[in-house]
């Protein structure tokens, strides 16, 4: 089964969800549902993250890239454009060239 119970270090982020969540797929071949394999290792790295607090760093990476309206002159902002554009690319989007 694929049933898995949604946790969060801070609950307010999970507030409105269901507990529990179930993965379905029209078509397990061209659709498969996630690896319990995976998300059980993304679940052991998020704790890890979590209790080492690079989970803070993360999360203000975030923020300020969602705040960013601008990139800075000097190349320092390289790095939040490069993982916007491999967010964006792991969305589904393309390059227009």
């Amino acid at each position: 089964m694929n049933e898995y119970k949604l946790e969060a270090a801070h609950s307010y982020t999970i507030q409105g969800y269901p507990k529990f969540v179930t993965f379905t797929t029209p078509d397990q071949d061209k659709l498969p549902v996630p690896s319990p394999a995976y998300l059980a290792i993304h679940a052991a790295c998020a704790n890890v993250a979590h209790l080492s607090g690079a989970a803070e760093c993360i999360d203000q990476f975030y923020r300020d890239m969602d705040d960013s309206r601008t990139l800075a002159p000097d190349g320092a902002s390289a790095s939040m454009l490069e993982h916007a554009i491999f967010e964006l690319q792991a969305r589904g989007y393309e390059a227009v060239v």
